[in-house]
C-alpha cells in the first residue's frame, strides 16, 4: 500500500552529536586551545565552544518541545542521534601511547573533565515523556587509529589538546570513525561496540543511524545490516562522491529510496542557526520553507539540526538557538506539521501504520490502511490489558491476547497505554 504523503505533513528532526565529547570539555579548556590551528578554522569557529550537553541543557529542550502540538495533537519528538562512549583519558598516558586500540568509558560513564551531574537521569526522564528519541550517531565520534598516532608522533596540536581531555587536532579534523582510512578491522569492532552499548543503553537496537562527519562507505552499511541496522540517515550528504551537488538534487527526488534491506531517509534540510541570523540559508524561515517543498514532493520533511545550536559553552549562543528553534517550531506547528521519527516513516511507507514507545506508558500507533484491518504487535511481558486514549471513535479496540495486542483501527492517530498488574 503507497501511502499519500502529501497531506501528512511529516516533519522528522534528526540532531545529531548528542552524548559526544568533544569539543571542549568547559569555558578554561575553550578559552586554552582557542589558539591552536584547528580551532581557529571554518570548522573550529563554529565548533570551538561546543560541548557535551548538561541536565539542564536536556531539560530546557524538552520543556521547549513540550509546548508544541503537531497537528495530530501530540507533542514533537526530538531524534537524538547519540555518541555512546568517550576517550578513557586515565589511559592514554604519554609518552609511548601505547595502547593497542583507542580506550574508552561507555555511557553514562564519562572523562573527569566532562562529567555532568544529573545527566544520564534527565535523559531517562525526557525519555520517559516521549519527547526524547536515541538513535544511533557512533560509538566516539574519532578516527582512533589517527588520533593515536598523532599523539604517539608528538604533535603539538594533539598533545595540547589532550591536556584538557579535548580529541581535537588536524589528525582527528581530517578523517572519521568510519572513514576508509581507518583500518577495516577497527571500523567492524568499533560499529559492533557501538550498537551493543546502544542496545544496553536504551533497550532496543537502533532504530537508524548517521554516520560521523557524513564519512562512511558500503562495508559500513554492510555489517551495519549484518547487525540488524538497515536505515540511514544522510545518504545526499555523504562524502566522497563526484558531483556532490548533482548527486544531492537527483536524491531529492528518489523517494523512497531503498537498496535491497537498506531504507534511506530523504535528504536532510539544514537547520543551523548557531552564529547565524534568523533570515540566513540555515535560519527558521530557509528550513520552514524546504520543509513545504519537500511535503510537495509528497516526502517527509527531514530537518538536521545538530547539537552545537542548542548546547555551547557561551549561553547566549544556546539561548539563541532555541528562541530559532522556537520560532522553527511555531511556523510548523501552525501548518499542523506531524513529529515523526526514522522508524515511523519507514513503518508508514511500508506498511501505513506505525508504532512508537512513549516511555514505559504506552504506544503511539500511527493507522493509515484499510478501517478496522486488523494489525497486531508485541505487548510488553507485564502488560494484562491496554486501554485506548486520543482516539475516540466508534468501532476501535485494542486488546492483548497471547502476549499480542490485537487492534482494529480507523485513519488516524491512538495512544495505547498499558494496563499492568
Amino acid at each position: 500500500m503507497n501511502l499519500d504523503w502529501t497531506p501528512l505533513r511529516a516533519v522528522v528532526l534528526e540532531s545529531d552529536d548528542w552524548g559526544l565529547c568533544a569539543w571542549s570539555p568547559d569555558v578554561k579548556g575553550w578559552r586554552a586551545l582557542a589558539d591552536q590551528p584547528v580551532f581557529r578554522s571554518p570548522s573550529g569557529r563554529r565548533y570551538a565552544g561546543s560541548t557535551l550537553e548538561s541536565a539542564a541543557d536536556v531539560e530546557a529542550m524538552t520543556e521547549l518541545l513540550g509546548t508544541f502540538r503537531g497537528g495530530d495533537g501530540f507533542p514533537p519528538v526530538w531524534q537524538a542521534n547519540m555518541i555512546v562512549a568517550a576517550p578513557d583519558y586515565a589511559k592514554l598516558v604519554p609518552p609511548a601511547f601505547d595502547a593497542p586500540e583507542l580506550p574508552l568509558v561507555e555511557l553514562p560513564n564519562l572523562p573527569s573533565r566532562w562529567d555532568r551531574p544529573r545527566l544520564w537521569e534527565q535523559v531517562t526522564v525526557a525519555r520517559m515523556s516521549g519527547l526524547w528519541w536515541p538513535e544511533l550517531h557512533g560509538l566516539h565520534h574519532l578516527p582512533g587509529q589517527a588520533w593515536l598516532a598523532a599523539l604517539r608522533r608528538g604533535a603539538p596540536d594533539a598533545r595540547r589538546a589532550l591536556e584538557h581531555q579535548s580529541p581535537i587536532c588536524a589528525g582527528v579534523d581530517a578523517s572519521g570513525e568510519y572513514h576508509p582510512s581507518e583500518p577495516a578491522e577497527v571500523r567492524t569492532r568499533d560499529l559492533e561496540t557501538a550498537v551493543a552499548t546502544f542496545r544496553r543503553l536504551f533497550g532496543r537496537l537502533p532504530g537508524s543511524m548517521c554516520p560521523p562527519d557524513y564519512r562512511w562507505d558500503e562495508q559500513l552499511e554492510r555489517e551495519a545490516e549484518r547487525l540488524g541496522v538497515t536505515t540511514f540517515q544522510g545518504k545526499g550528504e555523504q562524502l566522497g562522491h563526484s558531483f556532490p551537488r548533482l548527486r544531492r538534487l537527483l536524491l531529492r527526488y528518489r523517494w523512497p529510496h531503498v537498496h535491497g534491506g537498506r531504507f534511506y531517509l530523504p535528504i536532510r534540510i539544514a537547520f543551523e542557526p548557531h552564529g547565524q541570523p534568523a533570515t540566513s540559508r540555515v535560519g527558521a524561515a530557509a528550513a520552514h520553507r524546504a520543509a513545504r517543498e519537500a511535503w510537495s514532493r509528497g516526502q517527509p520533511a527531514v530537518i538536521s539540526t545538530h547539537r552545537v545550536n542548542y548546547v555551547h559553552l557561551d549561553p547566549a549562543a544556546a539561548e539563541n538557538g532555541r528562541a530559532q528553534l522556537r520560532d522553527l517550531m511555531g511556523r510548523l506547528q501552525g501548518d499542523n506539521a506531524v513529529f515523526l521519527t526514522d522508524v515511523e516513516v519507514r513503518q508508514l511507507q511500508e506498511r501505513a501504520w506505525s508504532l512508537r514507545e512513549v516511555g514505559n506508558r504506552g504506544v503511539l500507533v500511527r493507522y493509515y490502511g484499510v478501517p478496522r484491518e486488523p494489525l497486531s504487535f508485541d505487548a510488553p511481558h507485564d502488560a494484562v490489558g491496554v486501554a485506548l486514549r486520543d482516539g475516540g471513535r466508534d468501532g476501535v479496540e485494542a486488546r492483548i491476547a497471547a502476549g499480542r495486542v490485537e487492534a482494529r483501527l480507523h485513519d488516524g492517530e491512538y495512544l495505547l497505554e498499558w494496563q499492568r498488574t
